[in-house]
């Protein structure tokens, strides 16, 4: 099943100080994975997060909901 995420971009703690990242969030069940930079890469990697860290067991497909439109 595709599922829509939100994306929101964010600070994250890092190793030796802040560092810019995104939180991607999923649209059904509300689990979120935090991803450190803030790219298009970063915002793929979350969605790949989503898939394999998914709180109900699904193998769901997800895409972001961003002004890109860009697909996981």
């Amino acid at each position: 099943m595709q599922v829509r995420c939100s994306v929101d971009h964010t600070t994250l703690a890092g190793d030796y100080g802040d560092v810019a990242g995104v939180v991607v969030t999923c649209g059904m069940c509300g689990h979120e994975a935090e991803v450190f930079g803030d790219s298009g890469a970063s915002v793929r990697r979350g969605c790949v997060m989503l898939r394999e860290e998914c709180p109900m067991g699904q193998s769901n497909w997800y895409f972001a909901e961003t002004g890109e439109d860009q697909d996981c």
